[in-house]
């Protein structure tokens, strides 16, 4: 990685999406049109808005450019325009979300029954929908944004191929921003699930934990210095 970053730091705040309608309703996929593709409940938009929230109590400047980057799964969409809702800080912030599927779920058989059941046209969908504002349209659409990884990963997805994806991915990041993302501040939001927050603390702190532990919303903030080093907080959950 090229250590040559801008003079300020890069800060990502890495977040799992709010409760999701499957966990408390056990009929919802039987007559969904989409059953792999569950929206937030509505505890789910309120705890996306309560880690909105604590970003902005952690956040030191209030004119940020702020880029979030979202899982092609709805309920990460929904969960990146709750935490826009809940962050609302000062008119100097100014803040775009983009597409990247290299933030998914993990593709293998814990989650998806067969290859059949990946819904592989969702990254097309689901980018289309926000760069109509259909989700997401408190922000802007980043039509610039050039995503680590395109489609959705191949079924079935190993473990370690699921470890590797996420690393790429805050490489991707990390370069974005050596190349320059805007002359003020720059902090990256990244929107996933309970695999991918597990995968992203291991990417930034070497530390593996195990993704049951990660609750809905739980969020924490890695910041990589000029020396192109990672460190990350403990990971934090909204109190509700």
């Amino acid at each position: 990685m090229n250590p040559c970053l801008p003079t300020d730091q890069l800060t990502c705040y890495i977040v799992r999406h709010g409760e999701r309608i499957d966990h408390i309703d056990d009929t919802w996929a039987i007559t969904s049109a989409t059953p792999y593709d569950p929206p937030l409940t509505a505890d789910g938009w309120a705890q996306a808005r309560e880690a909105g929230s604590m970003i902005r109590d952690l956040e030191p400047q209030a004119d940020s450019d702020y880029l979030v980057l979202v899982s092609p799964f709805l309920r990460c969409a929904q969960t990146a325009q709750a935490i826009h809702e809940g962050f609302h800080k000062g008119e100097g912030a100014q803040w775009r979300v983009a597409l990247e599927p290299g933030l998914s779920e993990v593709i293998n058989e814990n989650y998806f029954h067969s290859a059949d059941n990946v819904p592989t046209g969702i990254a097309a969908e689901r980018r289309d929908q926000l760069g109509r504002g259909d989700v997401c349209g408190n922000m802007g659409f980043d039509n610039e944004y050039c995503p680590a990884q395109a489609e959705l990963p191949a079924f079935p997805e190993s473990f370690q191929s699921m470890l590797a994806r996420f690393t790429a991915v805050l490489d991707h990041v990390a370069a974005r921003a050596n190349g320059g993302m805007g002359g003020k501040r720059a902090v990256v939001v990244l929107v996933t699930h309970g695999a991918g927050v597990t995968a992203l603390r291991w990417a930034t702190t070497r530390r593996l934990e195990g993704s049951n532990d990660v609750p809905y919303c739980a969020l924490f903030k890695a910041t990589l210095d000029r020396g192109a080093a990672w460190t990350a907080s403990t990971l934090l959950s909204p109190n509700l």
